[in-house]
């Protein structure tokens, strides 16, 4: 080692606490004169920054709170205050003013919450008793009130409906519906390792299990108060994943502020995959090496089958097709350097071709006698499929009768007296298996209602099945109960349940979906917003109820619009912070930049008569979609494009991500991949379907 550079080391070293005291007098210096001066926040800011540099971490922090509480400012302030119980869970005065901010804004759970707290820490204090005192009062009051409303409500009830009985009232009311309080929301939260996703329960050839295939992703957190940086995934003793754990909040924490979530999204290839039944061992490895299975390890059995065949559920973002990997770079890589897939926007969303169908009707003849209309619609709108009938010996004659199955293969499944159900033994099973293989249906639908028969879908091997019942894991699953309302009993033909399911086809190849447009709208309403009554434009919606689903790069967009294609956009958002993606010579020529809620006429116009509208997967996309707008549609893939995406115009962009399906809504820090879904739709791509429609 060059003892000259450890010298330099050492000095440098020396000198790091004196610079650090120094910038952190100088930010309270300048703390304390912005507090004199009135400026608040910028006073706040200051003292929050001085934190960071000292050894007076919660004194800085609760300066720079009660500034927030002067600015008005009480999120940021609250935000201060627990992030201090964060760092100290016992400082009493931390507990007793984030009381005092809760109790100011009637949250008076909370407030309870923090004055007992402050009390358990400090059992002499008066104020915490005086604020305990305060909000008991406040109560008394409230349910006082509440009683007299109560009181109220049932006299001019009683008055109104004298021949009924008060208590129906009582019954009608839903306490789930009722706002729940701070301590109802909050639990007390222990280490645990939750697995979130890894592959589908599926009925495969080597038994009913997680199913993997092809391209999947392993998704799920642990819940820890110990912080936690690596995942180590692995397969029958090999290593076959490692990667950095995401941390997330744990946001309804009652009492520990150090438990936190640590999320993994692993994306690996299991096409090359031997298959049949794996082991899996998943590891997190932190601060704290002790391994406790359930705590930081898990075991799990996972089944590896074949990819999907081909052809069938190409349009499904969670279904990537096997490509040559590449050595140089990760398989997350490859996978986000590979274009957004661009879905041309159609009423059909039946997920494959159907050239052969078995129709599953394993019962009586009564039962096939009910199913005779569904047969006759099902030959009608398959006219070209082979349709193969597979049934009991009871149903046969009548089923050859109809002239529309192209073949029939008897069932041998009797009904066993003594079990009270048809049975089917191994060998027959097995032989039914090699029997149906030749086949290869792409579709079975089972006009079974209920019983041992629905487990005969499986067997067919077809990719696509139908049928009522949730317990055998169909593509389309269906259920219709009707009540009588004496008897309890169902009081609906059994032909319509069966008819159900081939219209439920019918509805899935093509939908009634259509464009509406509206006839009193007139275009003038756009001169409103600076809008030739007859000038094409572009409106861009940048917003959408779920936050992190919006797409991050709109106003790029908006500007390369009005570069190169020369058409005025015009620019909704939710607030004006989007703003300042665009210069003012910009904002006062070919972008009109929106900001306000808008009269619903006007919205309608806007979206109505625009040449092409660009959005996420929003209402105002569906609505300009309805009046016959050209869309483009930027999804995520957190739930379907084919569920949500506009059936009538335009197109819908995606990606194909092994995680697609993860259905995050409320808690997105669990993604672990940045929502790669979303970020990674490039510019360009959406530009040029936007220049294809004008």
């Amino acid at each position: 080692m060059n003892p000259i550079k450890l010298l330099g080391r050492s000095k440098i070293t020396e000198a790091v606490p004196t610079v650090r005291k120094s910038m952190e007098a100088e930010l309270i210096s300048r703390a304390i004169q912005a507090r004199e001066a009135d400026h608040y926040v910028v006073s706040a800011m200051l003292f929050e920054r001085a934190a960071d540099f000292g050894d007076h971490l919660v004194e800085r922090l609760s300066e720079s709170a009660r500034m927030y509480i002067k600015a008005k400012d009480l999120a940021k302030a609250e935000a201060l205050y627990l992030r201090i119980l964060k760092a100290d869970p016992n400082n009493v005065d931390a507990c007793f003013d984030l009381a005092n901010l809760y109790q100011s804004q009637k949250k008076y759970d909370e407030a309870e919450f923090f004055y007992e707290r402050a009390l358990s820490l400090r059992s002499d204090w008066a104020a915490p008793q005086e604020g305990l005192a305060h909000i008991g009062k406040i109560r008394a009051e409230l349910e006082q009130r509440e009683r007299q409303i109560r009181s109220e409500s049932i006299q001019n009830f009683v008055l109104a409906e004298e021949k009924k009985d008060i208590r129906n009232f009582d019954q009608r009311i839903d306490s789930s519906l009722f706002k729940k309080g701070w301590d109802e929301l909050h639990q007390d939260h222990h280490p645990a390792f939750v697995f979130t996703r890894r592959g589908n329960f599926q009925k495969t050839e080597w038994g009913s299990g997680q199913t993997l295939r092809g391209i999947e992703a392993l998704r799920g957190f642990l819940v820890s108060d110990v912080p936690l940086t690596d995942i180590y995934i692995y397969m029958d003793g090999k290593l076959i994943y490692s990667g950095k754990l995401k941390e997330a909040p744990q946001k309804f924490e009652r009492s520990n502020p150090n438990i936190r979530k640590w999320a993994y999204n692993a994306w690996i290839d299991f096409t090359r995959v031997p298959r049949g039944w794996h082991h899996f061992i998943f590891c997190a490895f932190g601060v704290n090496d002790e391994a406790v299975e359930g705590r930081n390890w898990m075991r799990d059995h996972l089944i590896v089958a074949d990819p999907l065949p081909e052809g069938f559920f190409t349009d499904s973002d969670a279904i990537i097709a096997p490509f040559e990997p590449d050595p140089s770079r990760s398989l997350v890589e490859q996978i986000n350097a590979r274009p957004s897939i661009v879905h041309k926007a159609s009423n059909a969303s039946f997920p494959g071709p159907i050239r052969t169908v078995a129709v599953l009707r394993s019962d009586q003849l009564g039962d096939t006698v009910v199913s005779t209309a569904a047969f006759l619609r099902l030959r009608q709108l398959l006219p070209d499929a082979k349709i193969v009938g597979i049934m009991s010996p009871a149903c046969i004659d009548l089923a050859r009768s109809y002239g529309i199955f192209d073949e029939i293969i008897e069932l041998d499944f009797p009904e066993e007296a003594a079990q009270r159900q048809r049975v089917m033994d191994i060998n027959d099973q097995e032989d039914l298996i090699r029997k149906l293989k030749a086949y290869n249906f792409d579709l079975t639908i089972d006009f079974v209602l209920s019983g041992p028969s629905r487990s005969l879908v499986a067997l067919t091997g077809a990719p696509v099945t139908m049928g009522y019942g949730f317990e055998d894991a169909k593509t389309f699953e269906l259920d219709i109960i009707t009540h009588d309302p004496i008897s309890n009993l169902d009081f609906t033909h059994h032909s319509v349940r069966m008819m159900l399911i081939v219209r439920s086809l019918e509805l899935w190849l093509k939908s009634d979906a259509r464009v509406v447009r509206r006839d009193d709208l007139p275009r003038s309403l756009l001169t409103n917003y600076g809008l030739g009554e007859n000038e094409p434009y572009v409106l861009i919606h940048s917003g959408s109820r779920i936050k992190f689903s919006q797409w991050p790069h709109y106003g790029q967009l908006a500007k390369r619009i009005v570069a190169e294609l020369g058409i005025r956009v015009v620019f909704i958002a939710d607030d004006e912070t989007q703003k300042n993606h665009f210069s003012k010579e910009e904002l006062n020529g070919k972008i009109i930049f929106l900001a306000k809620k808008l009269p619903f006429d006007h919205f309608d116009a806007l979206i109505s008569y625009a040449s092409v509208f660009v959005g996420n997967d929003s209402g105002p996309k569906h609505l300009a979609g309805l009046r016959g707008t050209q869309v483009v549609s930027l999804h995520s893939s957190r739930i379907s494009w084919i569920e949500w995406g506009q059936e009538q115009t335009g197109v819908i962009i995606s990606r194909q991500v092994p995680c697609a399906g993860c259905a995050l809504h409320h808690e997105p820090d669990e993604c672990a991949q940045d929502i790669a879904c979303v970020r990674h739709i490039k510019v360009e791509e959406v530009f040029a379907e936007v220049k294809k429609l004008l």
